[in-house]
């Protein structure tokens, strides 16, 4: 289940890609008065976003991160956020902003063909055909930006750049099933401003002489496009399928080229613009036609160690979603999580495992519950798998086996902000009935079926 998509989220995702598209021509108005040097000018900007981000900790009273993640999350931070901001930062230098939002907006396909290398993820013709027509858009703005039809150097870096950005979303897939979308942003952010401390010294040197209307333009950047825009994109993506969240970037590159127009009085050239509409058109064919359907399979009942793994994996993710979307402290979890196997592997209890192609995608899981009652839960579906049957399969799986194993009916509460949830649980045969236990989640509801 997840969150229903409101107008809230929609409005989150608009704000998130009209201030990220704000970035590229403040970045380059702050370069253009030549006091900070671009180092200098992503150390201030990711200072005041870690600022902003400890200031969202202390309010939240933020979990720090476990032992066992920091190496991930370090490597994330290093390309996420390092890597990314000083390779766009100093390829402004001498690319436009329409042009640097162009080349970034490519970073869809390097993330595809990072899930290809490392995921185990495949594209189907259209997808290389997107990728094609991605690489040449890339070629023609590089060369655009060089004035005339000449290569400009700097505009690979920002490529670099788009590239590790690629790389963090990869490296952040995992991290992300356990930490919420604040938590993981703030870890980057901290991680990721920490080699940016090699340019302290120049930023103390040249802060002085730097215009007032430079600096309130930096911390513009670090606060809004910095640690905002993150924090509303996570709130967006956690109540509105990722496939709809991301559609809203391919207006990116139109807005940053509207708002360099409208504040430096710059659009790119010909060649450039040629460029993007060929760049988009590759992320577009790759986002929407580019995967060949994986095949889906209801493993049903985990039986091996390393399918009991995956469901308990999933329950956990489930459960992270819950406390950092519903409001549930993660303590209300610590006793399912230390008798999860006494609860649902046991003679009257089962876990329930689906898989795509191989890899887990979503798990439920029911335990005894009162007078001959299977009480069902932890029924969730991972992000990339949505809206695939995935759910009801397992819904309809556990029913059978709750038969199998002579239960009289099966028990489950869900809330009314879980979308779709209602739908499911009606058209497979349950029924609304008070709620049998107390329950945490907001707008609950208790249904039932009878076997």
């Amino acid at each position: 289940m997840t969150p229903k998509t409101d107008t809230r989220a929609v409005v989150a995702a608009m704000a998130t890609v009209v201030v990220w598209s704000s970035a590229f021509a403040g970045i380059s108005v702050v370069l253009g008065q030549g006091v900070l040097a671009a180092g200098q000018v992503a150390l201030l900007r990711f200072l005041v976003a870690s600022a902003t981000m400890g200031v969202a900790a202390i309010v939240t009273r933020m979990r720090m991160p476990k032992r066992e993640d920091l190496g991930r999350i370090a490597l994330a931070a290093l390309f996420g956020i390092t890597f990314y901001h000083l390779g766009f930062t100093f390829g402004e230098t001498r690319v436009s902003a329409g042009a640097a939002s162009l080349i970034i907006a490519s970073g869809p396909i390097w993330t595809a063909l990072m899930a290809i290398a490392f995921l185990g993820e495949r594209l189907n013709k259209w997808g290389w055909a997107g990728v094609a027509l991605a690489f040449s858009g890339v070629a023609a703005i590089s060369f655009g930006e060089g004035g005339g039809f000449h290569l400009e150097p700097m505009a690979l870096l920002i490529l670099g750049a788009s590239i590790s950005t690629a790389i963090y979303f990869v490296l952040s897939k995992k991290p992300l099933r356990t930490y919420s979308s604040l938590e993981f942003t703030s870890y980057t952010i901290w991680f990721g401003t920490v080699p940016m401390l090699v340019f302290l010294p120049g930023l103390l040197r040249n802060l002085p002489a730097a215009a007032p209307s430079s600096i309130w333009i930096v911390v513009y950047l670090g606060v809004f496009p910095g640690a905002l825009a993150y924090f509303l994109w996570g709130y967006a993506l956690a109540r509105m399928p990722a496939s709809t969240t991301a559609s809203f970037l391919y207006a990116s590159p139109v807005l940053a080229t509207f708002v360099a127009w409208v504040w430096q009085h710059t659009i790119p050239g010909a060649v450039t613009l040629a460029g993007g509409a060929l760049a988009l058109a590759g992320v577009i064919l790759v986002q929407t036609k580019g995967r060949p359907k994986a095949p889906v399979t209801v493993v049903g009942v985990a039986r091996t160690p390393e399918q009991r793994a995956a469901v308990g994996e999933l329950a956990e993710e489930t459960m992270a979603n819950m406390s950092a979307h519903l409001g549930i402290e993660p303590s209300h979890f610590a006793e399912e999580l230390e008798r999860f196997d006494e609860w649902y592997g046991g003679e009257r209890g089962r876990e329930l495992l689906a898989t795509v192609d191989g890899e887990p995608a979503a798990a439920a899981v029911f335990r005894a519950w009162g007078d001959g009652d299977a009480e069902m839960r932890r029924l969730y579906v991972r992000p990339p798998y949505r809206r695939r049957g995935l759910a009801r399969a397992l819904v309809r799986a556990a029913v059978a086996e709750a038969r199998v194993l002579g239960y009289r009916r099966v028990v489950l509460i869900t809330s009314d902000e879980f979308e779709g949830a209602t739908d499911l649980y009606t058209t497979e045969g349950f029924e609304p009935i008070e709620p049998y236990r107390p329950a945490n989640a907001r707008a609950a509801l208790a249904f039932a079926r009878v076997l």
